[in-house]
């Protein structure tokens, strides 16, 4: 969704001076007294996996075959330096917006989904992003470390979904509504079964998380965090150097913050992993607080355009089925 607009005299205007945009009622609106000429469209973009491919590079999928697929994900691979290039605005259409803000709408790609997962009620090409900055750095993951961890009613769950009764209240959620656009952005995320791992994850160097235990699921929900294998996988799976895989581009190093993943094994099933500050993956008691990056997937259907750099996020275009 843009415009390309021009004053009386011709001369290129800034469209986002002039113009707002409501995706829920793909309209547009003029916000200024200015005379303004424009060409509007609702479906100017890419579809996200093939500007993925064309703009992600040696960093996207193994480089530029783009025919890696890790845990059923095309990821983004690579180090804080190498990984420039999978920032994405959520929230918003307008660039300034987005910039402005970026504790609301800056968001990082963490991969694309590479097929189908009926089980979980995934499809292919569904954009798996986290948040960039942590949007609180005070939640439990579950609110006693005597007992075991189920996800489904953890606080972390309740907080990113907000209650059983209105999954909009008190929690993440409720922040992705937007006053012009109302439940738009909201109903453009996946509603699916999250993992629910119940094995033992084991800390390097014994073996390294790179595939999720898939023994169970949870009920569905739209938001959860970083799997410890998302946190791997984003450098590529090496176990030759630890402090290569902690420099992953994944890696948050100004404060802890949770992942989804539990330790999952016997008595220890009050533990959870961390990303750790000092000592990357480390595990922790449930009933500790640290920070959370939700994570989510975007339906399939959507259109990209932009650089996907920190300064030119990508923006989305259009979603089909929303």
């Amino acid at each position: 969704m843009g415009a390309e607009c021009s004053d009386s005299e011709g001369a290129p205007i800034d469209w986002e001076k002039v113009l707002t945009f409501s995706l829920a009622n793909q309209t547009a609106t003029i916000k200024t007294k200015q005379t303004a000429y424009c060409t509007l469209y609702f479906a100017k973009g890419t579809p996200a996996l093939d500007w993925l491919r064309k703009k992600g590079g040696e960093t996207f999928a193994g480089g530029g075959e783009h025919t890696t697929a890790v845990d059923g994900l095309y990821r983004f691979k690579g180090t804080n330096t190498q990984v420039l290039n999978n920032y994405i605005c959520f929230g918003t259409v307008v660039e300034s917006e987005c910039l402005k803000s970026p504790e609301t709408y800056m968001y990082r790609i963490i991969g694309i989904t590479s097929e189908a997962d009926t089980t979980i009620g995934l499809y292919a090409n569904q954009l798996k992003i986290i948040k960039t900055i942590p949007s609180r750095t005070n939640q439990k993951w579950y609110r006693d470390s005597a007992l075991v961890t189920p996800w489904d009613d953890s606080d972390l769950k309740t907080y990113l979904n907000g209650t059983t009764e209105n999954e909009n209240s008190d929690g993440f959620l409720q922040t992705i509504i937007d006053g012009t656009d109302g439940n738009y952005w909201i109903n453009t995320i996946s509603n699916h079964h999250w993992y629910n791992g119940e094995k033992k994850v084991s800390e390097y160097p014994n073996t390294v998380p790179a595939i999720e235990p898939k023994t169970s699921y949870t009920i569905e929900s739209k938001i959860g965090l970083m799997y410890a294998s998302d946190y791997f996988n984003a450098y590529g799976k090496s176990t030759s150097n630890w402090l290569y895989i902690k420099n992953g581009w994944s890696s948050n190093t100004d404060i802890d913050e949770w992942t989804m993943t539990s330790y999952g094994h016997d008595y220890y099933n009050y533990l959870a992993w961390i990303i750790h500050t000092r000592d990357s993956l480390i595990k922790d008691y449930a009933a500790l607080e640290h920070a959370v990056r939700p994570v989510f997937y975007l339906r399939p259907g959507i259109n990209l355009k932009s650089e996907g750099t920190k300064e030119h996020p990508y923006l989305i275009t259009t979603m089909s089925n929303v």
